[in-house]
């Protein structure tokens, strides 16, 4: 798997919660953090290479956010099994089961987004309607404490 990082530079007062003045920003379409023939299972197996070629990039690069596609996440994998880091927020879309049966799909789908935990960061409600797993997280800059 590649590996696509960029930084944003911009007005730090819009992006960025303090210094650094750039967010260093990482995606990746996992194709899949479970087995293929694990997911519609009440106890999915994950691909544990994948989840550990993942962690340690994430605790070794350090990025600020994390956007994943295709993680093929249900809900019998909690938090914690993707990474157990007190250092990131996660938001995820896991494909629902009424979704799949409703596009005739198997598997797979699903975005997860990590935003490291002083970028202040919450789910923002994508308000249209489409057949397609879309998400947003809205960053505001931390007040400062006095």
């Amino acid at each position: 798997k590649q590996w696509y990082q960029r930084r944003v530079r911009g007005n730090p007062g819009l992006v960025n919660p303090g210094p650094p003045e750039e967010l260093k920003i990482v995606y990746c379409n996992v194709q899949g953090l479970l087995h293929m023939g694990s997911m519609t299972s009440d106890q999915p197996v994950i691909q544990f290479k994948k989840l550990q070629d993942l962690q340690a990039y994430i605790f070794t690069y350090k990025p600020d956010i994390v956007m994943l596609n295709e993680t093929w996440l249900t809900k019998h994998v909690h938090d914690n099994e993707v990474i157990s880091s007190s250092y990131y927020n996660m938001f995820r879309n896991d494909r629902s089961y009424a979704d799949k049966a409703k596009y005739g799909k198997k598997g797979g789908g699903g975005v997860l987004i990590l935003c490291r935990n002083d970028i202040d960061a919450s789910f923002s409600e994508v308000k249209v309607k489409t057949s397609l797993p879309i998400s947003s997280v809205l960053l505001k800059k931390k007040k400062k404490k006095k």
